[in-house]
């Protein structure tokens, strides 16, 4: 993947609102909640990867935290700062221009550090590796890394069942590499364990992908990402294993 070329395709999504991330707001907002669950009042948050600040923005309404956010975007970053001050948050809500292959020390501990889909936009396995060892290190013990991001194995899974009802199959964007999940499991991350992986986006990706994608191939059309189908997946939980994406969450200890 050509560096230069990802950030080019960041920086002309800035303006997109809520789906400068991805069109996929229903998905969007599945996340953002399940970040949430893990993030208390009074915590000290930094987010990698973050865009034109959608995600950071909604968990500063929902929650008492102070976030710093960073993006190797610079207009993501101009995005965000604006935004931040037109939802009245801007007083608890840092944005910086960073890569997160710097590895630039930072100075200071956070009680949880997350990314969203970020990750899957280094091109190798060493990159993301080193991510993850990095990210792990900005932590005060007991701090929680939240890595939500999309799994290689969950795509498969997910293939397999479009496949069964007549679909193509799905591949990864241009511009990602997806977590091979037994490297994930397997990756010793020094002072740190792998306490959780959360497929919660499972009910989501089947209704979405298989149930919405095959409706519309049967009444001839695109699927829509608005679809009253996928919107049942904001009322159900999670069943199953073709959650494509999850959160690892690694432990500071």
């Amino acid at each position: 993947m050509d560096t230069d070329k990802i950030l080019e395709f960041w920086n002309q999504r800035a303006d997109l609102g809520v789906k400068a991330g991805s069109d996929d707001y229903i998905g969007k907002e599945l996340e953002v909640n399940a970040l949430a669950r893990h993030i208390r009042d009074g915590m000290k948050v930094a987010e990698f990867g973050c865009g034109n600040g959608m995600t950071a923005i909604t968990l500063a309404l929902k929650r008492d935290i102070h976030l710093t956010c960073f993006d190797f975007a610079p207009a993501m970053i101009d995005t965000a700062r604006k935004l931040a001050m037109e939802a009245g948050v801007e007083n608890r809500l840092d944005f910086k221009v960073m890569d997160v292959r710097d590895e630039r020390p930072l100075h200071e501990d956070f009680d949880v550090v997350y990314t969203q889909r970020m990750i899957i936009n280094l091109s190798t396995w060493e990159m993301q590796s080193r991510a993850i060892h990095y990210l792990v290190s900005l932590l005060k013990r007991g701090g929680h890394f939240l890595m939500c991001e999309n799994s290689q194995l969950a795509l498969v899974k997910l293939n397999e069942l479009r496949i069964q009802v007549g679909l193509d199959s799905i591949s990864p964007p241009w511009h990602n590499l997806y977590l091979n999940d037994a490297e994930v499991t397997a990756l010793d991350v020094s002072g740190a364990k792998l306490v959780e992986v959360d497929p919660f986006m499972s009910t989501y990706y089947f209704l979405s992908r298989v149930v919405n994608a095959w409706l519309a191939k049967c009444e001839g059309r695109q699927p829509a990402y608005d679809a009253p189908v996928n919107h049942l997946a904001l009322k159900l939980p999670s069943i199953g294993d073709c959650s494509q994406t999850k959160i690892w969450v690694f432990e500071r200890l």
